[in-house]
């Protein structure tokens, strides 16, 4: 999955935690069975230092094909981007939120609520958002 959607570990992490189907689709019955960022990155470099990384996704391409699913052919993609209100942060704010991923202890609760800690800033086409990146891919079936 996190090869065919093109999905950094820590992307990997939030859409097996997000998405039903993707949960299905490698065996997990709940939540607390969903590895996180620093299993998945483990268990690429183990299968990469093993040799079998290669042989595993075409074991996987080859499933997916007897089932009528061609992952390269015939894709449609849609990259949006969903705005957000930008933050103003100082430097020592913006360190820890976007380096740390934590949120300063001496903010207050309300200040809390009102601070969207996931976003993050991107560029389309040359312009610069603020806010969340929503693609979709999806494979034409035979």
């Amino acid at each position: 999955i996190q090869q065919l959607f093109n999905l950094s570990d820590e992307q990997m992490e939030f859409q097996l935690l997000d998405r039903l189907s993707f949960q299905r689709f490698a065996g997990l019955r709940d939540s607390s069975q969903i590895p996180d960022r620093t299993t998945i990155w483990t268990f690429k470099e183990r299968l990469i230092k093993a040799g079998a990384s290669e042989s595993v996704f075409e074991t996987v391409n080859r499933q997916l094909a007897r089932h009528g699913y061609i992952a390269r052919g015939g894709q449609m993609i849609d990259a949006s981007i969903v705005q957000a209100p930008k933050q103003s942060l100082n430097k020592e704010e913006k360190s820890l939120v976007v380096e740390q991923n934590a949120m300063p202890a001496d903010w207050s609760p309300p200040k809390r609520r009102q601070k969207d800690l996931d976003a993050r800033w991107t560029k389309k086409h040359g312009k610069s958002y603020f806010g969340y990146k929503l693609s979709v891919n999806a494979d034409k079936r035979c």
